[in-house]
């Protein structure tokens, strides 16, 4: 049977639960621009009723908040994650791509393929003024200017590679730090949801945090409960777990032994499981900022790049001795992307085909007084290995350009230019993978300026889905201010009204206690 005293309890109770959905109210207001942050509500319920024992039954007991719950769509969580991915592999390309295509520098016509055009240009002025101390000595500076262009390439693209194997690193910190954190925080929270109820703001924080791991490499999440309000929330990544309730795996970067690519950067790292177990760089699976990292750095279209061998096992030479370097293809645990060993690869391969057949035509000749047979115009620089990194100029010809080699026939005079006329004929040569020189080397600008113009495009496309995504989600766990202006009145009212009946409890309780019987 109910207490006299019953009605006050039900007016507090109202009183209790519009203050608690006054607070909550004011805290979603206080984070209504707070990052990742989701709306809270609170459940409010009918308390359970009493029996009374009368012919009108159980009679209500008032109001209770039963939990404080938070909005939030597990499906623009996932979808966002991962767009998240294809933006942060595509942040990474766009920015690399880009400096390549700096360095080429075709837009401003001062890229390799100019250095080659002034190259030939001084070949044909020498087929016209072969005796000419200036044209020999231009041809020389050009073939120097050219060889310095190739060698400063080759640096700045190892540089990128470098670049972008720094930032592996630190994208492998950045993952190891996150799933520490989120491995915290999934015990926090259970120790709050066991005892107290929604953790919810905690939540918020775990969320953001996987968030940013989805930009970083690719992640999938499940929640099981284990009972008892405990949760086992697990994170996995490249399809292997990181975190997985309270225990958390980490990852470790390891330098390179052996280069796998024969123009590698040194120092470049690999990436395994602390636990020994390995970690997949190259898995079609892979994806976010760190894909794209390894894209650049490692993408070679599935090839590997090393000293070239013939059917023997012997080296394979130049006509001058120097050893080349061949790309073979290895579809399997490789990169199909066209990233910075691919280009230097293919720029090694043209300096070596270049150079091979200019020296072989120079050796034909004699200087333009007959004193000089014909000597090589391209060596190597410290090494016998022939590539875009170690060509240089012959100091023999820097020093006299006068041995430069000119004509075919000893005896005949300065005007006889055959060597300078088979040279200039090379410009028009199938020797270059099926195609003349220019056509080469606009082949290798071509590709990149396509890479990096998708990379943009998709860059840009990720990046707006990303807003779009983003709003939908906000649709739904972001705090609006006009419904909380709503709220935050409906509640007063509430409140209002029940201290209105603690009011008029109060009198009939005062009437009823001080006043009877006066």
């Amino acid at each position: 049977m109910a207490s006299t005293f019953f009605g006050l309890d039900i007016a507090y109770s109202g009183l209790q639960a519009a203050n608690t959905s006054l607070n909550v109210t004011g805290h979603n207001v206080s984070n209504i621009d707070t990052e990742g942050y989701s709306r809270e509500s609170a459940v409010r319920t009918a308390t359970t009723p009493i029996r009374t024992h009368n012919s009108y039954g159980t009679l209500g007991a008032g109001v209770t908040v039963t939990e404080i719950t938070q909005t939030r769509d597990t499906y623009y969580d996932a979808k966002y994650r991962n767009n998240q991915a294809f933006l942060g592999e595509y942040d990474a390309k766009n920015n690399y791509t880009s400096q390549v295509e700096d360095y080429l520098n075709e837009f401003l016509l001062s890229g390799f393929t100019k250095e080659y055009s002034n190259f030939n240009a001084a070949v044909n002025q020498l087929t016209i003024t072969p005796g000419d101390q200036s044209s020999k000595n231009q041809l020389i500076n050009n073939a120097a200017s050219l060889a310095d262009y190739f060698n400063t390439l080759s640096t700045n693209l190892r540089n990128v590679q470098t670049d972008a194997n720094n930032e592996v690193k630190d994208a492998v910190e950045k993952v190891n730090s996150l799933a520490k954190n989120i491995m915290q925080l999934n015990r926090q929270i259970n120790q709050i949801e066991a005892n107290y109820g929604n953790a919810n703001d905690l939540r918020d924080k775990r969320n953001s945090m996987v968030d940013s791991l989805s930009k970083i490499v690719n992640v999938s999440t499940s929640e099981v409960s284990i009972g008892n309000g405990l949760y086992d929330f697990s994170v996995r990544i490249n399809g292997q777990t990181l975190v997985d309730g309270y225990q958390y795996n980490q990852l470790e970067t390891v330098t390179r032994t052996e280069k796998r690519n024969a123009s590698d950067a040194a120092g470049l790292y690999d990436i395994r499981w602390t636990t020994g177990q390995t970690f997949d760089i190259y898995s079609d699976d892979l994806g976010g900022q760190l894909r794209g990292l390894i894209d650049i750095r490692d993408g070679s279209n599935n090839e590997i790049e090393s000293i070239a061998l013939d059917a023997d096992g012997n080296n394979v030479t130049d006509s001058e001795g120097n050893l080349l370097y061949t790309s073979t293809d290895v579809p399997k645990d490789n990169s199909s992307f066209k990233g910075v060993p691919f280009y230097l690869s293919q720029l090694n391969q043209f300096i070596s085909t270049f150079a091979d057949e200019v020296n072989k035509i120079m050796r034909t000749g004699y200087s333009s007084d007959g004193k000089y047979e014909g000597i090589p115009m391209f060596v190597t620089r410290g090494q016998n290995i022939m590539n875009a990194s170690t060509v240089t100029v012959n100091p023999d010809l820097l020093e006299d350009a006068n041995k430069l080699a000119i004509k075919t026939e000893l005896n005949t005079g300065e005007a006889d230019a055959k060597v300078m006329e088979a040279l200039a004929q090379l410009a028009k040569s199938n020797k270059f993978d099926g195609g003349n020189p220019s056509f080469y080397l606009e082949t290798i600008v071509s590709d990149e300026s396509i890479d990096a113009q998708k990379a943009n495009n998709l860059y840009k496309n990720y990046n707006n889905l990303k807003t779009t995504i983003q709003n939908q989600r906000l649709s739904i766990m972001g705090v609006d201010s006009d419904e909380e202006a709503m709220a935050m009145i409906q509640y007063q009212r509430t409140y209002n009204l029940n201290a209105k009946m603690m009011s008029v409890m109060q009198q009939i309780y005062d009437k009823l206690i001080n006043q009877t019987g006066v």
